[in-house]
């Protein structure tokens, strides 16, 4: 098995976006406190001078902007300091190769900007330095949101902080639930409405074909859109602190069948889950659909009037509370020989300024638990829900064989939903097929 191509192939396919179109306003938290206050006294200009390197993905114009501008913030606090940024690819494979150069050559970042899946690959060798000591004596860990906390952990150490958390969110067509005798302020809160909804929105031509689906069912390429439903049923999929798999327990063979019944019964147009532009709901033929945030924010820049016909369900629940949220988290090289300045900086970018700052120019939602209520009262209907996904969302496991997970994951969902194996025997070869990868990367 060939380890650079599992990595490639797992940063290639789980990054999850949420980066929405930006407003200019920088609007002051009301729970602020000054960068000053969230980073400590600034150091003192006969302190010896501190080179850091700085490496985040880049996006667009307002998000590299925003981070440059951080970071010459954070030097005007910290005179002895300057950071050096780089704008990366915003490709996690491209991501990869950069860093694997920089390995080789001793020029690893001091700080990094991660996406989750580069937790579990990279974090297994050792390119990440644990910040639970830096952490454990931050005033301000009391107010970070537990997923931001918990996302970045490997092995028991937390090797990176959640700052941008990226969920997808339940989706629905307010008109079409009005249509349909449903109330559109009620949207489903657990599989048995789910199912029951997806069957009245769904409309269908004399020939019985589906004209407009009632939920959008992916065919392929649907880990993201699988995963959630069988950890709502209670299903691990991996047991992360023992790094094994465990695709095929009963609460995982059900959450799949539950799936496979619902999509039986021709509530969905076929479509694949990673091709976001030909997602059904986005072309108005659909009624429900789990979307990234940054979708939503296209879908509402790119027709107006749909703004007001929109409406958000909060997480799914079956016998757990859990959605999909992805992450990508601060984090420091384990090679770096300026950690405290570093964990300084992400101390600075953690503070209620900076986070306020990130939902206000990048709409990133916030993971400081103070800022809670400014963010909800801001949008009541759309933020209550984003805080819901962030709470309650969970996103790619953190291992090191993710790359080999997700084929095997995607392989049993399209074997399940195209009726080639039942859900049992899905799982049950995905399992055996994935152990036996593992033990021969063992060898």
């Amino acid at each position: 098995m060939n380890i650079k191509k599992v990595t490639a192939l797992s940063l290639s396919t789980v990054i999850a976006g949420g980066l929405l179109a930006g407003c200019s306003s920088t609007d002051k938290p009301a729970a602020t406190e000054t960068a000053k206050t969230a980073t400590g006294t600034p150091a003192a200009a006969s302190k010896d001078p501190v080179k850091l390197t700085f490496w985040f993905p880049g996006a667009d114009k307002a998000n590299d902007e925003y981070f440059n501008n951080a970071a010459r913030e954070f030097e005007k606090l910290h005179p002895n300091v300057t950071i050096e940024t780089t704008v990366l690819p915003s490709a996690a494979e491209d991501i990869d190769t950069k860093l694997n150069s920089a390995k080789l050559s001793g020029t690893m970042p001091d700080i990094f900007s991660a996406y989750l899946a580069f937790m579990g690959t990279r974090g297994a060798k050792g390119d990440f330095a644990p910040l639970d000591a830096y952490i454990d004596k931050w005033d301000q860990k009391a107010d970070i949101m537990d997923s931001a906390l918990n996302a970045g952990k490997y092995q028991n150490k937390t090797l990176g902080l959640g700052f941008f958390p990226a969920p997808e969110i339940l989706t629905y067509r307010k008109d079409y639930f009005q249509e349909a005798g449903l109330d559109p302020n009620k949207p489903p809160a657990n599989w048995d409405e789910l199912a029951s909804y997806a069957e009245k929105l769904t409309k269908r031509d004399a020939n019985g074909n589906v004209t407009r689906a009632g939920f959008d069912i992916p065919l392929t390429s649907a880990d993201v859109f699988v995963e959630p439903f069988l950890r709502q049923n209670g299903a691990k999929l991996i047991d992360e602190a023992q790094s094994v798999p465990d695709l095929n327990d009963a609460k995982a063979v059900d959450g799949l069948k539950y799936l496979v019944e619902l999509n039986n019964k021709k509530v969905s147009i076929p479509y694949n889950y990673q091709k976001k532009d030909e997602i059904p709901f986005v072309s108005g033929k659909s009624a429900m659909s789990f979307l990234q945030t940054s979708g939503i924010s296209n879908l509402i820049k790119n027709n107006p009037d749909l703004k007001d016909k929109l409406g958000f369900a909060p997480v799914l629940q079956k016998e757990t509370k859990v959605g999909f949220n992805g992450y990508r988290l601060f984090t420091i090289g384990n090679a770096s020989k300026h950690k405290d300045e570093s964990f300084e900086f992400i101390k600075f970018m953690m503070s209620n300024e900076q986070v306020w700052k990130r939902y206000k120019d990048l709409k990133i939602p916030v993971v400081k638990k103070s800022l809670g209520k400014q963010f909800t009262d801001e949008d009541p209907a759309f933020n209550s829900v984003l805080l819901d996904y962030v709470n309650n969302g969970k996103g790619k496991p953190v291992v090191p064989w993710l790359a080999l997970y997700n084929k095997y994951i995607i392989q049993s969902y399209e074997e399940a939903i195209s009726k080639k194996k039942t859900p049992e025997q899905a799982l049950k070869d995905a399992q055996e097929n994935l152990q036996n990868e593992l033990k021969n990367i063992a060898k």
